[in-house]
């Protein structure tokens, strides 16, 4: 279960992550390894405690050590990587509000909406995103001081290219969503952008640019789903968990794992199957390994 975990969230893009030092001095692999840590904890309690497996997206807690605690602003617990139940009104909950996620659909030095949508859609909604044309230029604006922009202002360009809305407007709008939320998954009111200099720049002494804070606009949506805007991790995580989609996605996901491969449309009526039971399970995850290991394809490959 546990390789199982590290292949579907991608462990290994958080354990790798880099951040610019000067933005983020605190970051180091302890920190990242950490994050995957809560994420895997909670995971943990959910399947061998038989909890309902959905609320990987919704939990209103967490297993947090004492650095994390300090990332997310709550208490620390008397011992490490223990159970936090955070307060009322907090805007984090599930895989959207951990810091794993945050992080690797992230940059270096900044948050990436699009990427973050795109992790949602193909790892959770088991949804594909093709990828840009080629010879599409897919920067953004850079930010200056004189015309400071958040990243919702700065991808409006995209939306509005014919070439990239097609994608851009199915992934971009989940990002949003999630703006108040930094590159290491660190809450923010507003949006802090600091003018820092380069190298270059550092030499010849250049007149220093104060700071400029912007508002967030973090009204998100996920177009194809009812009722499916969202300002938040909390409200995010609740529309996940109620979606058909969503809870067939696990199903293809652990299927993919057990298989090593992408399901076909042979498969298609067993997953229908595996769904259908892991509902009736109560989303209980040990149940949907038992049906899958039980079932006839998976007898008869061999594995």
């Amino acid at each position: 279960f546990d390789e199982f975990l590290r292949q579907w969230l991608r462990f290994d893009r958080v354990l790798g992550t880099v951040r610019d030092r000067r933005l983020y001095p605190h970051f180091n692999p302890e920190l990242a390894q950490a994050m995957t840590e809560e994420t895997r904890l909670l995971a943990q309690h959910l399947v061998w405690e038989e909890k309902n497996f959905l609320d990987i997206y919704r939990a209103r807690y967490s297993f947090l050590n004492t650095d994390l605690a300090l990332l997310y602003g709550v208490p620390p617990p008397e011992q490490e990587f223990g159970r936090v139940d955070f307060p009322a009104g907090f805007l984090r909950a599930g895989l959207p509000g951990h810091a794993s996620f945050l992080t690797l659909t992230s940059k270096p030095g900044d948050t990436s909406p699009t990427a973050r949508g795109l992790f949602i859609r193909e790892q959770l909604l088991c949804q594909h995103v093709p990828d840009p044309p080629p010879g599409v230029d897919s920067s953004l604006p850079p930010v200056s001081a004189a015309k400071p922009q958040t990243n919702r202002e700065r991808l409006g360009e995209h939306a509005a290219n014919a070439v990239c809305a097609g994608c851009h407007k199915l992934i971009d709008p989940i990002g949003f969503g999630l703006e108040q939320f930094d590159a290491i998954g660190r809450f923010r009111e507003k949006l802090k952008l600091e003018f820092l200099a380069t190298r270059g720049q550092e030499r010849r002494a250049p007149k220093n640019h104060p700071p400029v804070e912007l508002d967030f606009d973090t009204q998100g949506s996920i177009a194809g789903l009812p009722d499916a805007d969202f300002t938040n991790p909390v409200e995010l995580g609740e529309k996940l968990a109620a979606s058909r989609q969503c809870q067939e996605c696990i199903v293809r996901q652990y299927f993919r794992y057990a298989f090593g491969r992408k399901e076909t449309a042979a498969d298609r009526e067993l997953i229908g199957r595996l769904t259908e039971s892991f509902g009736r399970s109560g989303f209980r995850l040990k149940e949907l390994m038992i049906q899958l290991a039980a079932s006839d394809l998976f007898r008869t490959t061999g594995r």
